[in-house]
């Protein structure tokens, strides 16, 4: 074998880069927001995923912008948003009341659901508060996509957060038990604003 065919082959094994395992604003050269975005989008349009569960604690209503930018990109796809809607404070401002806050939202779906672009939009209000943010293609004939996110839909990839690809079954497994259980114990956005009228 010659010297640069045993270099390749070094630098193959060496090179484990996987852009949905970083963080992109510390990647050599420009960082652009939506190019670092399009990672997840197509990762998810590549597998054909059509169920899609988007775990986050906090959920406003430009949150759904970010859905439609990473998701609204193929027919027929199912979004579960699983959701404690923990409010936010940016600087001196407080994110609205949670009950407020989901009537906004909910209209937001109703509308979606009307122009059809997504087959359904679905948004579960845990009672209970988590931490951890995820994308979950929920497909029970894939082995279905996982990433981490380290920001919420709101800060996604910005203030230097990162990406994680799981491929592991077993926290893939607990993650699936997560979601069963968010949607036994939780409310749909109307039932909870009935819950809260």
């Amino acid at each position: 074998m010659s010297k640069w065919a045993e270099r390749r082959k070094r630098v193959e094994a060496e090179s484990d880069y996987d852009p949905l395992i970083s963080i992109p604003m510390l990647e050599p050269g420009t960082f652009h927001l939506a190019q670092a975005k399009r990672r997840i989008t197509s990762v998810f349009d590549s597998t054909n995923s059509k169920n899609i569960t988007i775990i986050d604690p906090y959920l406003l209503e430009g949150d759904i912008d970010v859905v439609l930018d990473l998701f609204a990109t193929q027919p027929n796809r199912n979004i579960t948003i699983i959701t404690f809607m923990g409010r936010v404070k940016q600087g001196e401002n407080i994110s609205p009341e949670k009950v407020e806050a989901a009537k906004v939202i909910q209209s937001i779906v109703i509308d979606l659901e009307r122009k059809g672009v997504f087959s359904s939009f679905e948004v579960i209000k845990t009672n209970f508060n988590f931490h951890d943010r995820f994308f979950v293609c929920t497909d029970e004939d894939k082995d279905g996509v996982v990433i981490s996110s380290g920001g919420s839909l709101s800060m996604l990839l910005t203030d230097y957060s990162g990406l994680i690809r799981i491929t592991n079954k077993t926290f893939k497994r607990s993650l699936l038990q997560f979601i069963e259980y968010s949607k036994d114990n939780g409310s749909t956005l109307p039932d909870f604003i009935a819950e809260q009228s």
